[in-house]
């Protein structure tokens, strides 16, 4: 299939509004105001071009059109993030370093039972010891545990979302 069928074959419209959508998603987790001007559907319409003018090559694809335009934000968006990596960091909040009455390993253990208590279960509490170890990629947790790494991404999307739910209560510890 070229990429004219690729394009026929699926209404554009509603795959742009879940790509927007998603990109809206991902950019709100992250927490940062300003993107270097750029909006989501900004994101969405560089994926767009760049799979028309051959930048993303479809053609090599091994996964459905709309999978393809996903995979191809989900990078972009990634990209975009780590080549102004230090723009982003400058706007994180400073951590507070005069004050040093609670140790690593106590916000690391008030944080467990934080998500103990909005109902995390052991699968969710492993993957946080993890990224609290630095280990974030999937496919280094999925190894070490003996597991499919689908079943990580899996642990890692319900952890992900019970993570706003305890922000303010994790602030208060921090």
């Amino acid at each position: 299939m070229n990429l004219v069928e690729a394009i026929q074959s699926v209404d554009m419209d509603e795959v742009i509004d879940r790509m927007n959508a998603y990109a809206i998603s991902i950019l709100k987790s992250v927490g940062v105001k300003n993107f270097s001007g750029k909006e989501p559907i900004d994101f969405v319409g560089d994926v767009i071009l760049k799979v028309m003018d051959g930048q993303r090559d479809w053609t090599k694809a091994k996964c459905s059109f709309t999978e393809f335009l996903f995979g191809c934000l989900k990078s972009d968006i990634s990209n975009f993030f780590t080549t102004n990596k230090n723009i982003y960091d400058n706007d994180l909040p400073e951590i507070p370093t005069t004050d040093q009455s609670f140790s690593a390993e106590h916000i690391r253990n008030s944080i467990s039972e934080i998500l103990k208590l909005e109902g995390a279960d052991d699968d969710e509490l492993t993957v946080f010891e993890y990224w609290a170890d630095g280990i974030t990629k999937p496919s280094e947790i999925a190894k070490d545990l003996g597991i499919a790494v689908k079943e990580v991404y899996n642990i890692t999307k319900r952890l992900e979302r019970r993570l706003p739910k305890i922000q303010t209560q994790v602030k208060n510890i921090i």
